[in-house]
């Protein structure tokens, strides 16, 4: 609770937000002093740290270990209890300033409780809690809603006969929905099961999310516990009412046995409309200088290939199943034979079972591509740092002040300090320091102010001028006194400079609220924290895509299960039942495999457009996690393509001739 400065003599101690970033993600730190004996302690904290001391998170204490964090701010003399932190994973830390630090700058305060508008903590860097559930709402949600949609409309030839002989018996609707509610009453149970198990799991203690490193309190979901073990029985009704819902109509049943194409045709000049609008997505942005303009062709080339694809896939199944055909009447194969005329006849199926797959890769991609997206400034940073590295450090005073030797003595062995001096209202900035000094970063050692060519030859003054100066001229200037509100701290060029060491050093004799950073530094910082962002959307689209490839595949195993009841004599002739193998491969496995490597491809050049002009922090981890997708489609693939197989060879050992 922040105080009014009438009201500074209640105040019973003084305090003060900062940042700081490990492995260059931000948090929060608060520089706190008591003033009197009976000051609150900070939330989770057990005793107050000396002067010149620190209490740290335990999450912050592991992830900073490497970088000196327990002797950043001083000496860690304790870690903040999980009942002070937003969740067990926050970095967060408190800090006393020695006892001759300056605390003109400290705001005072009476206690804590009362949260500020920008939130304390990690909560100053979440996102509104509408974004998580609209993002669980359409990668979660509705991925779950398909797939209790194609179980519960799944076909099967024994629950079509058990519906049949009820309807002949006389059943009216109520001993069919009796039946099929306990035909699914041991399958959703058994889900129910596993869900509550699940939901064990979850409130048994802390628990770390994958992909997104998020630690979810065991406190909070314990919570919740009633609402979570209550979750998986909900979940069972609504899937048993969706099966009452869903469940395939039994009316004119001889024409259900097989797939049906739409009669609700398209125009013939549709599906030829998807490589413009592709070309229009991955070509048309670049033609165009207005961003506005830019953003709106490419989000309709990208809407309109995604519309127009099922089409053009339908007129490439055609001609797959014509060329499958072909191929197998030429090599003797019967299962190729028969999953092409079936696919040149039935085109519709194939595009269920493939456009789905493709769109899913798009999505997902799309989705994660725009919630990692830097362009301009945050893209040209992370090339000046590895271009550049930490061979150059920015230490911003704030004012143009002395520098304590003690701090200068505490530096690194060979670093040597310029200072940087840029005035409002001027275009250019200057740069003043020691010949030693100047000569480090191959600058001119004359006491007139030279003008820094763009062709300098050290790639750190040249990130210098485009990053701490105004952009229109560096000047340079040899002097004994340099003057400047920042310390530029250089050693041999292509030999980094310890930066752990120097927060350490400048927090201990400059002032513990004094920013440290590398060129463009801040920038990359902010890039990075809104790449943690777009690991939630990788998860998600993870989980979205293998449920969307698990819907499809139960759907067109239903399809194919209907296809084989029409061939099931087929074996008769073909003198074995391996011909199902084989047959099951072109009309499942095959398409399926097929789609994902489609659907990678188009997601790649999709994207092509916005990461040539934009900085993706996680796209080499966003890569990794659609080959991992792209692995398991392949391996639901084989294991789809297996059970048609066994299904089909599994109805052909039961069939008997009958009258037609």
């Amino acid at each position: 609770m922040q105080l009014d400065e009438a009201d500074a003599a209640a105040a019973k101690l003084l305090y003060k937000p900062m940042f700081d970033d490990v492995a260059d993600v931000q948090y929060q730190v608060i520089a706190i002093k008591p003033l009197t004996p009976d000051a609150p302690l900070p939330p989770g904290v057990k005793a107050w740290p000396g002067p010149g001391q620190a209490v740290l998170s335990p999450a912050l204490l592991k992830a900073g270990r490497e970088e000196g964090i327990d002797t950043r701010f001083g000496a860690t003399v304790g870690t903040i209890g999980v009942e002070g932190l937003s969740s067990p994973g926050e970095w967060f830390a408190y800090v006393r300033p020695p006892e001759n630090a300056d605390t003109s700058r400290m705001w005072p305060t009476a206690g804590f409780g009362k949260p500020t508008p920008f939130g304390v903590g990690e909560a100053m860097f979440a996102k509104p809690p509408y974004m998580l559930f609209a993002l669980t709402a359409f990668m979660g949600a509705l991925p779950v809603a398909a797939l209790v949609a194609a179980a519960a409309r799944a076909g099967s030839a024994s629950r079509d006969q058990r519906t049949a002989l009820l309807e002949a018996l006389g059943g009216g609707h109520r001993v069919r929905a009796a039946v099929n509610a306990g035909e699914a009453a041991l399958p959703v149970g058994v889900g129910a099961l596993l869900g509550l198990a699940g939901s064990l799991w979850l409130i048994s203690g802390d628990l770390q999310v994958p992909v997104v490193g998020y630690v979810v309190s065991g406190a909070d979901t314990q919570r919740w516990a009633g609402s979570l073990c209550a979750a998986p029985v909900v979940a069972a009704v609504v899937v048993l009412i969706s099966v009452l819902l869903l469940h395939p109509q039994q009316q004119n049943r001889r024409d259900s046995v097989r797939p049906r194409l739409t009669r609700q045709r398209l125009p013939r000049w549709w599906p030829h409309l998807c490589p413009f609008l592709l070309f229009l997505a991955v070509q048309g942005p670049g033609m165009v200088t207005d961003s506005g303009t830019r953003l709106l062709v490419y989000v309709v080339g990208v809407g309109g290939t995604v519309a127009t694809l099922p089409s053009l896939l339908g007129l490439g199944a055609v001609a797959a199943g014509h060329g499958l055909a072909a191929f197998g009447r030429r090599r003797g194969l019967s299962g190729a034979l028969l999953a092409g005329r079936w696919t040149a006849a039935w085109p519709g199926a194939t595009v269920r079972l493939t456009a789905g797959v493709i769109i899913a890769f798009v999505l997902v991609g799309q989705t994660q591509l725009w919630s990692t997206l830097n362009t301009g400034p945050a893209r040209q940073a992370q090339q000046t740092v590895r271009q550049v590295g930490s061979s150059a450090v920015l230490v911003f005073l704030g004012q143009d002040r002395p520098v304590p030797a003690e701090f200068t003595a505490a530096l690194p062995a060979g670093v040597d300090v310029l200072r940087l001096k840029s005035e409002q209202g001027r275009p250019t900035s200057e740069v003043t320091g020691t010949c030693p000094a100047l000569k480090r970063l191959a600058l001119p050692c004359t006491p007139q102010a030279t003008l820094v060519t763009p062709a300098h030859p050290d790639e750190r003054v040249k990130a210098l001028a485009g990053w701490g100066t105004p952009g229109e001229g560096l000047h340079v200037r040899q002097t004994d006194t340099p003057e400047g509100s920042t310390l530029i701290l250089v050693g041999d060029r292509g030999h980094d400079l310890s930066v752990p060491a120097v927060k350490e050093a400048a927090n201990r004799h400059l002032g513990i609220s004094v920013p440290v950073e590398t060129l463009a530094g801040s920038w990359l910082v902010s890039a990075n924290m809104a790449d943690l962002d777009g690991r939630w959307v990788l998860l998600y689209g993870t989980f979205a895509v293998i449920v969307i490839i698990a819907s499809i595949m139960i759907a067109n195993l239903a399809e194919f299960m209907r296809f084989t009841r029409k061939i099931t004599a087929v074996s008769v002739l073909a003198g074995n039942r391996t011909i199902y193998i084989s047959t099951a491969f072109f009309v499942l496995c095959l398409p399926l495999t097929v789609a994902s490597v489609i659907g990678l491809f188009l997601h790649h050049w999709l994207i092509t457009p916005i990461t040539a002009n934009a900085y993706i922090g996680q796209y080499a981890e966003a890569n990794g996690v659609l080959g991992t997708v792209l692995a398991a489609a392949t391996a639901m693939a084989v294991a789809v393509w297996l059970c048609g197989a066994w299904a089909a060879e599994r109805a052909a050992h039961h069939w008997r001739p009958t009258a037609d």
